[in-house]
C-alpha cells in the first residue's frame, strides 16, 4: 500500500471513531424515546385486560423494532398511534 493509501485509510478510521460515539447516543436517544412512546400507548390506547392496560400486538411490534435497532419504523407507528389517540407526544 502506498504512502497516499495509508493516510487515507487512517484517516477514515479517524473519522469513524470521531462519529461513532455521535451515532451510538443519537441510538440510545432514540431507543430511550421509544421506551417512552411505547408505555404511553400501552396506557392509553393498550388493550383493557382484567383493569390493567396490556399492548397490543402493533405495540410489540413496535417495541420489538425500536430494540433491534429500526427505531424509525417503531417510533413512527407509536407516535402515529398516539395521535390517533389525541395524546401529546413527549419531547424528544
Amino acid at each position: 500500500m502506498t504512502h497516499a493509501g495509508h493516510s487515507l485509510l487512517a484517516a477514515t478510521f479517524l473519522l469513524m471513531v470521531l462519529f461513532l460515539p455521535a451515532a451510538a447516543s443519537a441510538q440510545s436517544d432514540d431507543l430511550a424515546y421509544c421506551n417512552k412512546l411505547y408505555a404511553m400507548a400501552v396506557r392509553y390506547s393498550g388493550k383493557a385486560v382484567m383493569g390493567d392496560s396490556k399492548p397490543t400486538p402493533e405495540m410489540i411490534v413496535a417495541q420489538d423494532q425500536c430494540q433491534n435497532g429500526n427505531t424509525a419504523a417503531g417510533i413512527a407507528y407509536l407516535e402515529d398511534k398516539l395521535r390517533r389517540t389525541q395524546v401529546s407526544l413527549p419531547p424528544r
